[in-house]
């Protein structure tokens, strides 16, 4: 979404679509995101900049009612000043807009901390992030020009070749470009014609396409023949289409490998195990010949010999009488001897007996990791993949998939049930926060009022009605228990849906705004079921 050939393309659409129009105000509507809203009433739109240095973008899209609560703006310098130029860098992702007021806006559109800076007489004014360390510093300058090598010696890579012949190739389409013309066959100079080909199709005749794994492209169809999701115009409404449509999809995927893996792994390990622990019946025969190597030493228990060999031959009368070698300690009597080898026998059926216990525990366990699978498979959401680990984050626990602190991690709140209902309860301030970032919004939300304490969720499972009051009146009762105000006879707690709760931008953990609450009061206890 941010390699060189499409911010061009975008600061040449910008020029056309925002030169001569007024900043209005920018604000962050939520966590990396910056947007500004610049136009006249009649035809307002929106500027948004991701700084997520995964899904770093930049783009317009049509204007939408700003959020009134929980929001930071930015550069209120910039209200009202006209939009007079868009630039891009010579060789690196900068772009540049500029204002009647001589002030500019730098977006570094790359590396692991992008950011948006307000200049001014070459000084930083205001930055989007840790505008602590910018302010009154030096802008950022771009990479000074390079020209492409021509001529690359023979032998290199084909992706360190192409890099060397265009840097601003896009990364993410190498693998495919070198796949299409089976560039690890051919020398440099063909690869250079082959990237000189579209390099400057992508600058000059370029198709805006989002490949099936997400990608932007440039490249248009005929010498890039990958597979589409979709097609544009132009290369804001492309990139506003990968961003909000298969970032969702990166990050899900992101968060299923760092499950899924874990869980192939342990069904791996039970099937070893389950391998392994199938031939336990072979214990039963070692314990048959310890015993029978026991009987033959007792019944010579009675025979001299010499206490410095340390094996022993006897008859055997389990095999016709033929002669048996059988290890011995030479410090030990017959008898003793005889009484190591029924301790093996013994030991030996303990473990077939141990071996049997663990097989059966091991196939109701991969009974269950099969059903994870099969039950992640399914999940296609971000959202369905959160309530998939709270649903199964006890079995996924106990089967060692997630360990402890990790479970804990994931969900640091107590989890109980009132009824049918499942109750969650925060352990701190950032337990508090976590916990209300995981609700829902239909989630019934609690808090003891005018007190510090633990944030109560009741699970609705996306029901938007109310639980019934007795169960309301219970969990109010455990969230005026779990605060300062425990010792009172009543203690008043609100109760409110999540989708009515907000939290102020910077402040503290665990610090929320509430609107259209209700307050019962109840008498605090500790645990009810």
């Amino acid at each position: 979404m941010n390699n060189y050939y499409a911010l061009k393309h975008l600061s040449d659409e910008l020029v056309n679509s925002i030169i001569h129009l007024k900043f209005h105000f920018s604000l962050s509507p939520h966590k990396d995101v910056w947007t500004a809203y610049i136009g006249d009433s009649a035809s307002p739109f929106r500027l948004t900049f991701s700084t997520h240095p995964a899904e770093t973008a930049l783009f317009t899209e049509d204007y939408r009612s700003p959020k009134k609560n929980n929001v930071t703006t930015f550069f209120s310098a910039l209200k009202g000043r006209k939009i007079v130029d868009v630039k891009i860098a010579d060789n690196d992702r900068f772009i540049s807009i500029y204002f009647d007021s001589d002030h500019q806006l730098l977006f570094q559109l790359f590396g692991s901390k992008p950011n948006l800076f307000l200049i001014r007489d070459n000084t930083i004014l205001e930055s989007f992030k840790n505008p602590d360390l910018f302010s009154g510093r030096t802008p950022p300058l771009p990479r000074p020009a390079s020209s492409p090598t021509k001529i690359v010696k023979e032998g290199l890579s084909p992706k360190k070749t192409i890099t060397l012949l265009n840097p601003k190739f896009p990364r993410h389409l190498i693998p495919l470009v070198i796949d299409n013309y089976n560039l690890e066959l051919k020398n440099s100079s063909e690869i250079n014609n082959i990237i000189d080909r579209l390099s400057n199709a992508m600058e000059n005749k370029p198709e805006f396409r989002i490949l099936h794994n997400g990608n932007l492209c440039l490249v248009p169809q005929k010498y890039l023949p990958a597979e589409n999701i979709n097609t544009f115009e132009n290369v804001s409404s492309a990139i506003r289409f990968a961003y909000y449509h298969t970032s969702v999809e990166r990050r899900f995927s992101s968060k299923v490998e760092k499950i899924k893996p874990a869980i192939s792994k342990k069904l791996t390990a039970l099937e070893s195990l389950i391998e392994q622990l199938s031939h336990a019946e072979k214990g039963i025969e070692r314990s048959e010949q310890y015993e029978q190597l026991g009987h033959i030493l007792m019944a010579n228990a009675h025979l001299d010999r010499n206490e410095n060999r340390e094996t022993i031959t006897l008859p055997n009368y389990y095999d016709d009488n033929r002669e048996i070698e059988i290890p011995i300690k030479p410090t030990l009597s017959l008898a003793e001897n005889a009484e190591r080898y029924y301790d093996k026998s013994s030991s030996a059926l303990r473990n077939v007996e141990e071996s049997k216990r663990r097989l059966k525990q091991a196939q109701k366990e991969i009974i269950q990791v099969k059903k994870l699978i099969k039950s992640i498979d399914s999940v296609e959401k971000i959202y369905e993949l959160d309530d998939w680990k709270n649903e199964n984050e006890d079995k996924l626990r106990s089967l060692g998939i997630l360990s402890k602190q990790q479970s804990e991690e994931s969900v640091p709140y107590r989890k109980f049930q009132i009824g049918n209902y499942e109750i969650c309860l925060g352990k701190n301030a950032k337990s508090n926060d976590r916990l209300t970032n995981d609700a829902h919004k239909e989630d019934v939300w609690m808090h003891a009022r005018g007190t510090s304490g633990s944030h109560l969720v009741v699970r609705m499972n996306n029901n938007k009605e109310m639980p019934p009051e007795p169960i309301l009146l219970k969990a109010a009762a455990v969230a005026a228990y779990h605060s300062k105000a425990r010792g009172s006879e009543l203690v008043p707690v609100i109760i409110v849906k999540r989708k009515y709760i907000s939290k102020p931008k910077g402040s503290p953990p665990g610090s929320v705004r509430i609107q259209q609450e209700r307050v019962e009061l109840v008498k605090p206890q500790k645990n009810i079921q």
